[in-house]
């Protein structure tokens, strides 16, 4: 298993991305999109859990970025944050392959930017432009390291899979705006960018300064993905000075803690 995860971070190292292959078996995968579903339609629900909705007609300038609360009943939901705090995909965030990725690339005490479902509504998604996640309008002390990026209920080119430029993480930050500007994109071959197909339950891991994107779903389904962004425990949100969910190390949060909770901790910054 040490030469499995040696040779993994190898890859990723090279190519800013790794293939993990399946995290979680089907049956587990169906039980997450399940309580997305549940989530999303008010059956299940936690006080105080980040909602957004999808732009009007699929448009990204459309989407209202101050909308973060539950406004009833609704498909057309594309991010659920604050999941660290829900005892099914907590079960995710502490899984092994998180674990080597962090103690190898950042060390022992790991933080919790955010845990959130990525959702593209059917037919109505909007396309997401090459980016990295390094945003300085996030307000951190630092930048954050990797994100895990995991399939619920299978992601095809045609549902708007996740979509990179290979080895664009080696040239650091591109640009001051949050999307890759066409003269940015021009510096990158056509056959560096990659479409990753996931079947449910499969996952990758990317480093944050990878340029990444994705399409519009043009499917009937809604394609469902779980992602985690993991760094520094010591880094704050510059503004508040407040510190993030600690997943790993003294002090984590563990399963006993969040099994009962009803409520998302109050946080005084927006990610």
């Amino acid at each position: 298993m040490k030469k499995k995860f040696e040779d993994l971070l190898k890859i990723y190292h090279k190519n800013g991305f790794v293939k993990l292959g399946r995290i979680a078996s089907t049956s587990y995968s169906k039980k997450l999109s399940n309580r997305i579903q549940d989530l999303m339609n008010g059956k299940k629900q936690y006080k105080g859990m980040f909602f957004q909705l999808e732009g009007e007609k699929g448009k990204y300038k459309n989407i209202n970025k101050d909308s973060e609360i539950f406004l009833g009943p609704s498909k057309r939901y594309r991010k659920i944050k604050d999941l660290e705090y829900d005892n099914l995909f907590f079960k995710i965030v502490k899984n092994k392959y998180l674990k080597y990725f962090s103690k190898n690339l950042i060390g022992n005490d790991i933080s919790c930017m955010r845990a959130m479902v990525l959702n593209k509504p059917p037919e109505h998604s909007s396309k997401l432009m090459f980016h990295q996640d390094v945003s300085d309008n996030w307000k951190m002390s630092a930048k954050p390291n990797f994100t895990f990026w995991m399939s619920l209920n299978g992601a095809t080119k045609r549902k708007g899979c996740l979509k990179i430029i290979e080895g664009s993480h080696r040239y650091g930050k591109l640009g001051n705006g949050h999307f890759a500007s066409k003269r940015t994109l021009q510096k990158f071959k056509k056959s560096k960018i990659k479409y990753l197909e996931l079947k449910a339950g499969e996952a990758i891991i990317f480093n944050n300064f990878l340029l990444h994107g994705s399409e519009q779903n043009k499917t009937l389904n809604m394609r469902l993905a779980f992602t985690v962004c993991l760094m520094d425990a010591k880094i704050k949100h510059t503004k508040s000075q407040k510190k993030y969910p600690k997943i790993f190390g003294k002090g984590s949060l563990e399963y006993n803690d969040i099994k009962k909770i009803k409520a998302i901790p109050r946080k005084t910054y927006k990610i």
